[in-house]
């Protein structure tokens, strides 16, 4: 039953270009903020190859990274020091 194409297809993730859906969220918006304030097309092209290649080597060695990464923020209290400049303080 695993191996039916069926399986295969709803249960894999969702990808565009080879890049999950969740990486390529974050390719973009970094090499489009990067571009509004550079407003070079050089650096619109540059960092979105460079990017693309990047995440494409990333999502192949993990493709869930990235939500593990933004589970992790959401789920972990932002420190008081850290808000003060004081730097990462860890207590036992």
């Amino acid at each position: 039953m695993e191996h039916t194409p069926l399986f295969i297809g709803l249960t894999r993730e969702v990808s565009f270009a080879g890049l999950p859906i969740m990486y390529l969220v974050v390719l973009i918006t970094v090499v489009m903020l990067g571009f509004i304030m550079s407003g070079s097309f050089l650096f619109l092209l540059g960092a979105g190859g460079v990017g693309y290649v990047a995440l494409r080597a990333l999502a192949a060695y993990d493709p869930k990274i990235i939500n593990v990464f933004i589970a992790t923020v959401q789920q972990t209290r932002m420190s008081p020091e850290l808000l003060r400049g004081e730097g990462l303080v860890y207590r036992a």
